[in-house]
């Protein structure tokens, strides 16, 4: 038996013993293409680091119930020849939400496993239901956790649903609490809903902490239960998860999102490239109205400061004109765009070396009042982007990764339906915090009643906030704000023609700075 031989036989029942059993002609073609690749596979230490570098890119290729597939094989040599690099290991890329994965949590494996069904735009009306179910299912998981996780004994708490209510006269609910959904029947009169029942609340002295509370959100409660109405002392919002805690949830699978096919954020080569750009930025503008009398001017001004400095990206979030003017004026922004292009065409460093993001308002001419919304049309953009070839148009809300970062972005005005709806009202200084606590606590872009603002129901999971990103940009039309929970930070540009502020990212050291003009 000649030497190459000996060397197929013994990768493949290394591989064997690892727990994949492939065919021995995969074992061949992998010998063949690290003989071609120069690899030395006789010297036992250079054979050991290729076969945890195999059996590595197996289990990162999520073959649950799958087998292992030539496309898998090739993709196993094409890693280990590449010193580790995937290349679909991108250092930027923006992913619209029509392309997010999906996934369904499974209770008996506790671990969250890619939808079956694919979404559609009209959905069956069960969707609306399951989409309320499965935010419950993940905040319930979630909070489980976190309350098995308390270290102090005299911290510990018990979680139950409404029908253990549902099943006593009266009852003292003492160090337990009970997650569901509130809901407003009739006017004034406010219930508690999870997938085993619906109870009555008494909210008349309910103390409130640390969120907004708003109708169709999650909430802990406790209190006295007696006929068949539960008297509230207490309403919290359910725990939030660090990354670390919530992405164990996930396996191997890249819930975030783009062409690889595990998630990014921990990659060694990416968090490598990432040390050589330390000075990379990416700057965020909302509410950028091209038709305001100064925009260009001071868009202009920006460009001209920063064209030797080309930073990573430009993120402008619309609206991009001042007032609703309906599809009949798609003329007029494909002509403000076109002069917008215009004006890059000076800074042809910039145009070369920098991606430029645009993500639509609620009121541009993109679709109904409904998210995600789609992209600006082609029709509007076609002449910009002749001009400006690394202009990505995304949807809203979308994803960003840049290098190992994570960020989330949407633009949609959060915090004044948040204040509007909230059964309490926080004082002033306390809003920006808890407008932060209450979406990552929520998990979602947009806690509220659909009646508040409307979701595509088969697409309710691209506004979810799960695993946590590192950033979260809300373009909303309030003033500009930043703040932090759970490691995750949240913060909103502010209008950029009020004031011509806007916000700086620093992936290398994950830091948001105000800028102005």
């Amino acid at each position: 038996m000649s030497s190459t031989e000996k060397i197929k036989k013994k990768l493949h029942n290394a591989l064997k013993l690892s727990g994949f059993s492939i065919r021995k002609d995969f074992s061949s073609y992998i010998v063949d293409a690290f003989v071609k690749g120069n690899v030395c596979l006789e010297d036992n230490s250079t054979f050991d680091i290729y076969v945890k570098s195999i059996c590595s890119s197996l289990e990162k290729q999520c073959l649950i119930n799958k087998s292992i597939e030539k496309q898998h094989i090739e993709r196993v040599v094409e890693i280990a020849l590449n010193s580790g690099y995937d290349k679909q290991e991108s250092t930027f890329n923006v992913i619209n939400a029509f392309d997010f994965p999906k996934f369904n949590y499974d209770p008996d494996r506790k671990i969250y496993l890619p939808a079956t069904s694919k979404s559609i735009l009209l959905s069956s009306p069960n969707s609306k239901t399951e989409l309320f179910v499965e935010r419950y299912s993940t905040i319930l998981q979630r909070t489980l956790r976190n309350f098995k996780n308390r270290d102090v004994e005299k911290d510990k708490l018990t979680l139950q649903t409404v029908d253990y209510l549902l099943t006593k006269n009266c009852l003292t609910l003492n160090k337990t609490v009970i997650l569901g959904s509130i809901l407003q029947v009739s006017e004034g009169k406010y219930y508690l809903e999870d997938p085993s029942g619906i109870v009555e609340l008494d909210l008349s002295h309910a103390k409130y902490y640390g969120g907004f509370f708003v109708e169709n959100s999650f909430i802990l409660v406790d209190g006295y239960y007696e006929d068949k109405i539960l008297q509230v002392a207490t309403v919290l919002l359910p725990p939030g998860e660090e990354y670390k805690d919530s992405v164990l949830s996930f396996g191997n699978f890249n819930y975030f999102g783009g062409s690889a096919f595990t998630a990014l954020r921990n990659s060694q080569n990416l968090e490598e490239q990432l040390q050589h750009n330390q000075s990379g930025s990416i700057f965020f503008l909302s509410d950028v109205w091209l038709d305001h009398d100064k925009v260009f001017e001071k868009l202009d001004e920006l460009f001209s400061g920063l064209q030797y400095s080309s930073p990573i990206a430009f993120v402008f979030m619309g609206n991009f004109i001042q007032e609703y003017q309906g599809l009949e004026k798609m003329d007029h922004l494909k002509k403000l765009f076109k002069k917008f292009g215009e004006l890059l065409g000076n800074y042809p460093e910039l145009t070369s070396t920098s991606k430029f993001v645009f993500i639509p308002g609620m009121t541009d001419p993109c679709n109904l009042h409904i998210l995600p919304r789609f992209s600006l049309p082609t029709a509007v953009t076609e002449d910009f982007k002749k001009i400006v070839p690394n202009a990505i148009f995304a949807t809203n809300p979308c994803r960003l990764q840049s290098y190992t970062r994570e960020i989330t972005l949407m633009r949609a005005d959060i915090i004044m339906k948040l204040i509007q709806c909230s059964l309490y009202k926080p004082e002033k200084e306390d809003r920006i915090n808890y407008v932060t606590r209450t979406i990552i606590s929520q998990g979602h872009l947009t806690p509220f009643s659909l009646n508040a603002l409307t979701v595509h129901w088969d697409f309710d999971y691209t506004l979810r906030l799960y695993p946590l990103p590192n950033l979260i940009v809300l373009g909303d039309k309030t003033e500009a704000y930043a703040a932090e929970y759970k490691g995750c930070q949240v913060i909103n540009p502010g209008p950029f023609c009020d004031g011509f502020q806007f916000k700086c990212y620093t992936p290398f050291t994950n830091q948001v700075d105000d800028c102005g003009l």
